[in-house]
């Protein structure tokens, strides 16, 4: 057996040469910011967009933006030859996160796991970058508030902020904190290749919350309405990409908790991208009569059979890719968080529910009506006061609530008519896909 071992590892050492997909994933981070730092633009001010000076800028191309913004609201000499000197510095700071970045590339290629000490470094340094570059765009809206004679409150330094922070300096500070506490796990290629050999998995019915179940709970709950709410108030819904991405990271993460024991099967994940396109499939197909969608008793269906996490992801997959033909937009996180949060209760009320339960499929019509009418109607109510109100305020609130009743009836009656007609015959093929192939078990 010690023999056996020791050819293991010898075979694993011999593997753990190449650079696998795993490595690649800090390398890849590091180059993205190179050119995030050096060509992609990080500071934006909308009022110089009809002006002859530019209204983006790169850190290393401030000086056009700042002439701009000089212009535009008079800044004093003084204060300007501050602005220009901390600039200097945020282009020094690029200059030399870039070169740590492109060393550690290179050294990552030749040691892997021996090079993380150096990722470290190179993430804690790019991560803190655009943090004080945020810094010196909120100093600099502060001054020109007070120029304007305008009071330095959260709105105006956030929605109505004359410099406003783009969605590549906000994703270098998340990929620096992230890659930061992972870099050498990433790294450690051998550790991927002896995984398979030293890892067993057991199953074992548990009627409990599982753990991956709670920490989807919680990122239901709090990060992901954080980052939609981030969207709102820093990116001023600019990035229509940016902020589903996020979602969909974030909602990614407790399914693939599914595989922490084992490797993950291609078939596995199939069925979450059928289930996501049937729906996106289903919004098209009834396109011609509005709000009337099958595409949220598709993700209750997904939820029940596949569990919450799963039910998540389809709802935020499906939202996210129909809206490439309805068209991409600030409410675009706002659909997927709803048709998520409603898959992932399914998943939750209805787990482990079927044959227990006298007119199983009678409740879950019930729970698609009431689903759609209340979380998925109010959060979208929600989102287009946002976007289309120019005061928010609780009559503002109760107009768009009101007006919207009859459209949120329409989509629940239609959920609940595609639930009663397609839930039983989905359930049972999703069944027999899972005991078939042994996978997705909720």
């Amino acid at each position: 057996m010690q023999r056996k071992i020791e050819r293991k590892e010898a075979v694993d050492t011999a593997l753990a040469r190449g650079m696998d997909t795993q490595a690649m994933i800090p390398i890849g981070a590091a180059l993205f910011e190179i050119i995030s730092m050096l060509f992609l633009p990080w500071f934006s001010v909308p009022d110089l967009k009809y002006t002859v000076y530019p209204h983006t800028a790169s850190l290393l191309k401030l000086k056009g933006l700042q002439d701009g913004i000089g212009g535009q609201y008079q800044v004093p000499e003084s204060v300007t030859a501050v602005a220009d000197k901390t600039a200097l510095y945020l282009q020094a700071g690029a200059w030399v996160g870039a070169i740590l970045a492109l060393i550690f590339i290179l050294y990552a290629f030749r040691r892997k796991v021996k090079a993380a000490w150096l990722g470290k470094i190179v993430f804690a340094w790019n991560g803190l970058l655009p943090i004080a570059a945020f810094l010196w765009a909120a100093d600099t809206n502060s001054m020109l508030n007070l120029l304007n004679r305008k009071k330095n409150t959260f709105l105006n330094l956030s929605i109505y902020s004359h410099m406003q922070m783009t969605a590549y300096a906000y994703a270098q500070i998340i990929i620096g904190v992230i890659l930061f506490f992972t870099v050498r796990n990433l790294l450690d290629t051998k550790k991927e290749y002896a995984a398979e050999f030293y890892i067993t998995h057991s199953s074992k019915e548990d009627h409990r919350l599982s753990k991956r179940t709670v920490i989807c709970f919680v990122l239901v709950l709090t990060a992901i309405p954080a980052v939609i709410f981030f969207g709102i108030f820093f990116l001023n819904d600019r990035s229509p990409y940016f902020i589903p991405l996020c979602v969909i990271i974030i909602s990614m993460l407790p399914f693939f908790m599914v595989f922490e024991n084992r490797r993950p099967q291609a078939r596995e994940v199939v069925v979450i991208a059928v289930m996501a396109s049937l729906g996106v499939v289903g919004r098209m197909a009834f396109f011609m009569v509005p709000f009337f969608k099958p595409t949220a008793a598709i993700v209750i269906i997904s939820g029940i059979s596949l569990g919450g996490e799963a039910g998540f992801l389809t709802g935020a997959l499906a939202g996210f890719v129909s809206n490439f033909f309805f068209g991409q937009g600030p409410w675009t996180p706002w659909q997927m968080f709803a048709y998520g949060i409603i898959g992932f209760l399914a998943g939750l009320m209805f787990r482990r529910k079927r044959g227990r339960w006298k007119h199983f499929m009678l409740w879950v019509c019930i729970y698609g009506f009431l689903s759609v009418l209340v979380i998925y109607g109010l959060l979208l109510d929600t989102s287009s006061t946002f976007m289309g109100m120019g005061e928010i305020n609780t009559g503002a609130f109760l107009a768009m609530y009101a007006s919207g009743f009859p459209v949120n009836m329409v989509h629940a009656s239609s959920t609940l008519i595609f639930l009663s007609i397609l839930g039983k015959p989905m359930l049972k093929k999703l069944d027999r896909i899972k005991e078939k192939y042994g996978i997705l078990e909720p």
